[in-house]
């Protein structure tokens, strides 16, 4: 058997990295029989248990060392690990990992990453040394290529294929209908949703974004459903937008949802406004229309490289531009609808990409 091990921000209770764990595991679970995979995990116990595969704690530094020594293939797995705007300590984690696994002579492999923005100039230097000794690199977008041709990166193993995401499948309808009768959500409307984080200017997000809300249930008699994609913070921001709203029908999934049932509930809408990136995923993955909240240059990447461009930004962000987006997307929205679809089924193709370079990596 050989083993593979993972590493990226697992076991924070944030649905989008789960995601990508999920997909990984179940795309390499699918393409070969004959591998053992071990994850890093702030929660392991809870990570073996969702993924029934190995996890070992991401902070237990002799363990980690151990872990590095005895795999086959060491995959720095998606999601935006190499970036400084998080943190810088966050940025030299990943990358102080992946120079442990090149001096024990594992194959490194960067599985399907958004790299960027990285800033700080000693930050520069390290992300360059180190990703031009990995082995492979695979980037989920386009944008992240061209920083890395910025960065000054010379690796000639770079490939833009796609979230691993992609590859995953919503919960079936059955489940999602209970799952929003348990939230008190009714059948009776067309379903709207909104996914937020906190920012920086918190108040304007909330006020803007409460303001939309009221214009849809108002304006299309729809019901609007915010859903939470990292617990607990992002259900505090839901809250304190569902006690501004002044119109009846609006709702939040108030408890705590797997992958797949978040996709579920995802199918379900017409149109969603979202601002965390993977909420934006899920959505592409049912072909869903969408308006994006821009916070990050990851969200303006992803929906460029989707078509799907109608978007404003959380900075000074604009009632009249929001509501402008939702009118044209809801407008469109069934030709909207017909683009995504065929778009995922491109996506999908591209992300399974990654899984096949992996498993030939692990061969050589």
């Amino acid at each position: 058997m050989k083993k593979i091990l993972i590493s990226g921000y697992y076991g924070f209770d944030n649905s989008g990295d789960d995601a990508i764990l999920k997909a990984i595991v179940k795309d390499l679970n699918e393409n070969s029989s004959s591998i053992k995979i071990t994850a890093f995990s702030n929660n392991p116990t809870y990570t073996e248990k969702i993924y029934n595969i190995k996890a070992v704690n991401r902070f237990e530094i002799k363990n980690v060392i151990g872990a590095i020594k005895d795999c086959d293939l060491f995959i720095s797995g998606g999601g935006s690990l190499l970036q400084d705007v998080t943190s810088t300590r966050s940025l030299l984690y990943y990358l102080v990992l992946m120079r442990l696994a090149k001096l024990f002579n594992k194959p490194v492999m960067v599985y399907a990453n958004g790299i960027g923005p990285i800033n700080g100039k000693m930050n520069r230097f390290l992300t360059r040394r180190i990703l031009n000794r990995v082995d492979l690199i695979t980037l989920r977008d386009e944008e992240s290529n061209l920083f890395l041709k910025d960065l000054g990166i010379k690796n000639k193993n770079i490939h833009v294929t796609a979230d691993p995401v992609f590859t995953l499948e919503p919960t079936e309808e059955k489940s999602i209908d209970k799952i929003l009768e348990k939230e008190g959500i009714p059948k009776d409307k067309l379903l709207v949703g909104v996914s937020v984080r906190k920012w920086d200017n918190t108040e304007n997000l909330v006020d803007n974004v409460t303001k939309a809300i009221d214009y849809v249930i108002e304006e299309y008699g729809v019901s609007v459903v915010l859903i939470p994609m990292h617990y607990p913070e992002d259900l505090s921001i839901s809250e304190d937008i569902l006690d501004k709203v002044t119109k009846k029908g609006c709702y939040v999934l108030s408890n705590k949802y797997n992958v797949e049932d978040i996709m579920g509930v995802i199918k379900k809408l017409e149109i969603i406004i979202a601002m965390r990136l993977h909420s934006l995923i899920y959505a592409a993955t049912q072909g869903i229309p969408m308006v994006g909240i821009a916070y990050d240059p990851k969200i303006v990447g992803f929906l460029k490289s989707i078509d799907m461009e109608y978007m404003c930004s959380v900075e000074n962000m604009d009632y009249n531009q929001l509501i402008k987006n939702v009118q044209y997307v809801w407008d469109n929205k069934e030709e909207l609808r017909n683009k995504l679809i065929e778009t995922d089924k491109e996506m999908k193709n591209r992300a399974l990409k990654n899984v096949h370079m992996a498993l030939e990596l692990l061969k050589k």
